[in-house]
């Protein structure tokens, strides 16, 4: 009797089944599709630890030079400033040689000069008219004649081993800070030029006297 009364099994229908098997399926492809995503990482991450351990070696290497380089750089600055000073020194040893052998050349050519003004002054020509003659103020005009007597006293006294006094006294710009001479009276045509004679400044003298006396 038991068994008559015991219920009998359901069967699934087809559209149940149909359903389970889609899920089925839908979990395996799942599965595999992160099998599959698994592996991509895992491909990845090789190539990745790599590329950035060589990364960091070039960042390295890259420092390294660098350093090098600025080191290599101040070395070669610092040489730079060694020669700079060097050459610095040479110029100015230069310049000082140039200035000497024009102050040398200057002070003999002011002594032609020095000698002319004498000449023209021994003519009995007056301090201003000379000044006028040859183009200069008068006060280069009296330099150059107390030049001229230094180097007469000098040429007199003892030798002496100490420097020509008239040789720092003059100056390319002119004589005691003087202006230069007039380019159309050189020292050349001071020197040529041929001193007045003193009868000429004798006469000029006695017609200047005369005016006077007749303006009186």
């Amino acid at each position: 009797m038991a068994e008559n009364t015991a219920r009998p099994r359901r069967r699934r229908s087809t559209a149940a089944l149909e359903r389970l098997e889609s899920a089925r399926r839908r979990r395996a492809e799942q599965l595999e599709r992160e099998r599959a995503n698994e592996r991509r990482i895992d491909e990845a991450l090789g190539p990745f630890a790599e590329a950035a351990a060589a990364v960091e070696s070039i960042e390295r290497k890259r420092d390294s030079r660098i350093t090098a380089l600025e080191e290599q750089l101040e070395r070669k600055l610092a040489e730079l400033d060694r020669q700079k000073e060097v050459k610095t020194g040479e110029h100015h040893r230069r310049c000082d040689e140039v200035r000497a052998d024009a102050a040398m050349e200057i002070a003999e050519w002011r002594e032609v000069m020095s000698a002319s003004v004498r000449q023209i002054r021994a003519a009995e020509v007056t301090l201003s008219a000379t000044a006028t003659l040859l183009g200069l103020p008068v006060k280069a005009v009296t330099a150059l004649l107390r030049d001229s007597a230094d180097d007469e006293a000098e040429a007199s006294a003892p030798t002496s081993t100490a420097p020509k006094a008239s040789a720092g006294r003059f100056s390319a710009s002119g004589v005691d800070g003087a202006p230069p001479v007039n380019d159309a009276a050189p020292d050349s045509a001071v020197v040529d030029r041929k001193a007045p004679d003193v009868g000429d400044a004798s006469a000029g003298v006695d017609e200047r006297t005369a005016h006077q006396e007749m303006s009186d």
